[in-house]
């Protein structure tokens, strides 16, 4: 018997329209209306957790972080340091993102393409946030935004007595309320912008 993880199974004009992801045997298979990709798993390695959401699904392992692209019918890894360990991660529709105690790490669906930002020695995440095609991370140091259509993460440091009052999402919007200011993080647009 095999158990499939990912969202519902669904069709749209005869397609797929969810990602299916497995574990089989030593592989990490991923299901779409367009037919199968797999990936081997290295002697040893051990998948910790798997999840699919629309175009995108997300295979978390001892060693590495697997992301996979339905549009490019395509896997591609991350590896993670040895001491490395992973706190939290979310997977939407064309992105996935991934909290450990030493990076943040970003996948883009529509590249098939990792992006990695260090955490500083004593910064913590706090909290995560992803709805739509854009990802939110609060440290202890800064805000980090991560979409699913701009390069790379996007980071606003933190002031030292700053603090968090209130996050709202709307549309493709974050828009985030410290105690000092207001801002803005689009998903089409790079960079956080004040709100006046």
């Amino acid at each position: 018997m095999i158990a499939w993880f990912g969202a519902t199974l669904t069709f749209a004009q005869g397609r797929f329209t969810d990602v299916l992801v497995s574990v089989v045997e030593n592989k990490v298979i991923a299901v779409t209306g367009m037919g199968q990709s797999e990936i081997d798993l290295s002697v040893g390695e051990t998948v910790v957790s798997i999840k699919g959401h629309g175009l995108t699904a997300l295979a978390i392992t001892s060693t590495r972080l697997l992301g996979f692209s339905s549009q490019l019918r395509r896997w591609s890894e991350q590896v993670l340091e040895a001491d490395e360990h992973v706190n939290k991660s979310q997977v939407l529709r064309e992105l996935s993102l991934v909290a450990t105690d030493q990076h943040l790490y970003g996948f883009q669906e529509t590249m098939a393409h990792w992006t990695g930002e260090a955490l500083g020695g004593s910064e913590r995440v706090q909290d995560l946030h992803a709805q739509g095609h854009l990802a939110l991370v609060v440290t202890t140091d800064r805000l980090v935004g991560f979409s699913a259509f701009m390069n790379g993460f996007h980071m606003l440091p933190l002031q030292a007595d700053e603090r968090i009052q209130g996050i709202e999402h709307a549309g493709d919007a974050y828009l985030v309320k410290t105690s000092r200011r207001t801002v803005i993080l689009r998903s089409r647009i790079a960079g956080w912008a004040d709100v006046n």
